[in-house]
């Protein structure tokens, strides 16, 4: 049970982890976790990349015109067509650039042979990708590293043990480029399906720059089959139009998202195609000045607006709308919603990336940040927050899902997402909608359809079950839904994989990467992420604040906060799904400090609140779960209308700092059944 010294320790550490988000954020409103953050991955990516363009300088494959017939107007300051990156100083920049890269990727390989990020288990991915690119950029100097790192993908079955099959494509050909396989062994890439727009974008989604500049450079090396051969020319310069869309949207700066993964992705397929060297100069630029300038090597790409959406969202639950240091992070999220479309996804502006002005369309952030301006001060009127809605309703999958960047996208990949969805349909409410909206009716009904057995729910973007089972619980219970089967099933799940200490974390079982793509180095243990969610999730659906599973879940979230008041992050956070992960110190202590906020709200309540109104909850799951036609939906609408009368919606969302209404809870999510319906015993499902 919720002691009073633990409920003392709950606020105190509410008080603490407002002050270490604080101490995060930049003069620009920026909330930037320290650490470290040394991706070989995306190290391995810019060596070989910048390895072939800079061998294009060598050779004079630079300046004049490229065999589109476009002229290439990034030429010298003499005028002569050679650029100035391509001088001999610039070369021994460059050559002391990959020296300072190969040693710390060589001072970072684990005595497995193996390489990740900090905090991370050994990750199949990055051992090959890193291996690739010392055999390729210094053989003789890293013999050793490379023999390790070889015996290492071998023991884990080769790239074809790779959870993901375009990563595993990825290495094998990395493998080629280096010597150690056949690039003419290599499966085509059918480059037609470029001509087919619409299919190819619900295919690709985000990968759809990747794949064309990949398949152009293959198409430069291979002869298309005869019956290809007619559409050919037309494929490639579709190919290169994709590309440079995307180049030219940012600027032609070269980089793509702020990304050294994509950007050394990207700038390979163009540069071993020839077709385009104003894009390999570009890139190359950007790569040598994305690159740390302390010890070598690339970091992960900046996360600028997710950490800062997890920060808004924890402050903002812990009542601090009116803090005037967060008009700065208002500020920045305005700066940084997109203004142009995206035209090679085909998608139209107003949504968030990851971090800059130049972002790729990311449904999630969108979301997130739409919910967190409207609860800011002036967030009624708020015209960003409104095309940030405008923008998730035009994205919506015919299904009602939500995907990452491409509507109808297809499953696997970037496609529909449970987690998504359910926080896009939690931003449509926290903006007014009701739960009978069309969108809404259509987004739960999906949602239903996709839940496991067990009652869980996946997400994209992080390890294991527990964050798309907690986000969905929130959302059914926000539309007032929560005594409904869909959720019932979803509270049951979480409460019967708690641990004994309290917390939860991600089975094996759960999870692809653990036994195969991170070396058989799984997390049973508990994390701070994956308790936060739980909780969070818990007390929206009216669980008892003085109960054992919440008293468990406040215990240890209360002991891992260190004595800065930050929380230490676990590697749930997918790069690559299921293939690369990263562990962040910004999103942990933003998810902490949230769950443990609305714990604190909902302590504070007792006493001076009067219940559950009448309207707060719906009888029964009004999401049906037959064919989802317009005909049905409508139908769906009318008797959700029927049933759902009074259903609070409000203006303000779940990262509004509101109390929680309740203590004993609602439904089947009340004390007794909090404290009775738990499994003990980490991961049982």
């Amino acid at each position: 049970m919720l002691s009073r010294e633990l409920a003392g320790a709950v606020r105190t550490s509410v008080d603490a982890g407002c002050e270490a988000l604080f101490a995060l954020q930049r003069p620009d409103g920026v909330f930037a976790p320290g650490g470290d953050r040394f991706s070989p991955a995306n190290t391995a990516a810019a060596l070989i990349s910048l390895h072939h363009a800079e061998g294009t300088d060598r050779t004079g494959g630079t300046g004049g015109t490229d065999r589109t017939g476009e002229t290439d107007d990034a030429q010298g300051p003499d005028g002569t067509g050679a650029p100035d990156d391509a001088s001999p100083t610039a070369r021994g920049d460059a050559d002391e650039l990959g020296a300072a890269a190969v040693t710390r990727l060589l001072n970072s390989q684990r005595p497995d042979g193996g390489w990740a990020m900090a905090g991370v288990p050994t990750e199949l991915l990055a051992t090959a990708a890193a291996t690739a690119a010392l055999r390729l950029t210094a053989p003789e100097r890293a013999e050793g590293a490379i023999r390790a790192g070889a015996d290492f993908v071998d023991r884990l079955g080769g790239p074809g043990a790779l959870p993901e099959p375009t990563m595993a494509g990825l290495v094998r050909q990395f493998d080629a480029l280096s010597g150690a396989g056949d690039l003419a062994s290599l499966p085509r890439l059918p480059l037609e399906i470029l001509l087919l727009r619409g299919p190819a974008r619900r295919l690709l989604s985000l990968r759809l720059p990747i794949f064309a500049s990949m398949a152009l450079a293959q198409s430069a090396h291979r002869a298309p089959p005869p019956l290809l051969a007619p559409f050919n020319a037309r494929a490639r310069a579709e190919a290169l139009r994709v590309v440079r869309d995307a180049y030219e949207r940012e600027g032609s700066t070269g980089e793509f998202s702020t990304d050294p993964w994509l950007t050394g992705l990207i700038s390979l397929g163009v540069t071993r195609s020839g077709l385009a060297p104003d894009i390999t100069r570009a890139s190359a630029r950007r790569l040598r000045a994305m690159a740390r300038p302390e010890d070598g090597g690339w970091d992960l790409m900046p996360l600028d607006v997710t950490w800062s959406s997890f920060a808004a969202a924890a402050l903002l639950e812990a009542g601090r709308a009116a803090d005037p240091r967060l008009a700065a992070t208002r500020a920045m999220f305005h700066e940084r919603q997109q203004k142009e479309p995206f035209a090679a996804l085909g998608c139209p502006p107003g949504y968030w990336g990851f971090s800059s002005a130049y972002s790729w369309p990311m449904a999630l952030e969108t979301a997130e940040v739409s919910s967190a301006l409207l609860s800011m001060p002036g967030g009624a009127g708020d015209e960003h927050a409104r095309r940030g809605v405008e923008w998730l309703t035009a994205m919506q999958d015919p299904s009602g899902s939500w995907s990452l960047a491409v509507r109808g996208s297809k499953p696997g990949g970037f496609g529909p997402c449970p987690h998504m969805t359910a926080k896009a349909v939690r931003t449509l409410l926290d903006h007014g909608a009701r739960p009978q909206d069309r969108r809404v009716v259509r987004a739960l009904r999906w949602l239903s359809r996709v839940q496991h057995e067990d009652g869980s729910f996946e997400a994209m973007w992080y390890r294991g079950r527990t964050a798309g089972t907690a986000v969905v619980l929130e959302t059914f219970c926000r539309a007032g839904l929560g005594d409904g089967e869909t959720a019932r099933r979803a509270r049951e799940r979480l409460l019967r994989t708690q641990s004994e200490d309290g917390s939860w974390g991600t089975p094996d079982a759960e999870d692809p990467a653990g036994a195969r793509g991170n070396g058989g180095h799984g997390d049973d243990g508990g994390t701070v992420e994956d308790t936060a969610w739980a909780l969070h999730a818990l007390l929206t659906a009216g669980a008892d604040p003085h109960g054992e599973p919440v008293a468990g879940a406040a215990r240890r979230l209360t002991e891992w906060q260190r004595d800065d008041g930050s929380w230490p992050g676990a590697p749930v956070n997918e790069y690559v799904r299921h293939c690369s992960r990263y562990a962040d110190d910004g999103i942990a202590s933003g998810l902490a400090l949230r769950a443990l906020a609305r714990l604190r709200s909902a302590l504070d309540a007792e006493g001076h609140d009067d219940g559950p109104g009448d309207g707060d909850r719906v009888d029964g799951d009004q999401v049906d779960t037959e064919a989802d036609t317009e005909a049905d939906t409508e139908a769906d609408t009318e008797a959700t209308t029927k049933t759902a009368t009074a259903t609070k919606t409000g203006n303000q969302g779940d990262g509004d700092g509101a109390r929680a209404r309740t203590r004993s809870g609602t439904g089947t999510g009340g004390r007794n059944a909090a404290a009775s319906g738990r499994t003990k015993g980490a991961g049982a499902s």
